[in-house]
């Protein structure tokens, strides 16, 4: 008789075993961080540029009040001018506007104040509106 051969237990891994584990560790991270950026607190971390707010006041120039002209944000009316001047909570990377199709006559609008974290707009902006929209800035905070 001839030699008995001895079994050896083959140590390998088979390649379709490790893709699957590879994807359930994909989709448990993932549900871990959807869970985590479900609560309150992450948000500070995760968006903490876009919780700064700063205050822009703007006033009709030439008049006491506009009721017909509106401020928009975002292309969202905010507020009329009911008095000379209006002031408005913004955040980064919104676009102020003021909405003059309504107005019978060009009006002139001024940023008179704005709170120590805005860098844009600027102090002195002057905006012509003219039965029309037009676009005071977009807001960048620093």
């Amino acid at each position: 008789m001839g030699k008995r051969r001895k079994r050896t237990l083959k140590r390998y891994v088979d390649s379709e075993v490790v893709l699957a584990i590879l994807i359930m560790m994909g989709l448990l991270s993932i549900a871990i961080a959807q869970l985590f950026i479900g609560k309150e607190d992450a948000h500070v971390f995760l968006d903490s540029n876009l919780s700064q707010e700063g205050k822009v006041t703007i006033e009709v120039v030439e008049k006491d009040k506009a009721p017909n002209s509106y401020i928009l944000v975002n292309g969202e009316p905010v507020s009329n001018f009911y008095k000379k001047s209006i002031t408005i909570k913004v955040k980064p990377n919104q676009i102020l506007e003021i909405d003059g199709t309504k107005e019978s006559e060009p009006l002139h609008f001024k940023v008179t104040a704005i709170s120590d974290n805005v860098i844009e707009p600027q102090n002195t902006t002057v905006v012509r509106v003219d039965k029309n929209v037009q676009k005071v800035c977009m807001v960048k905070l620093k």
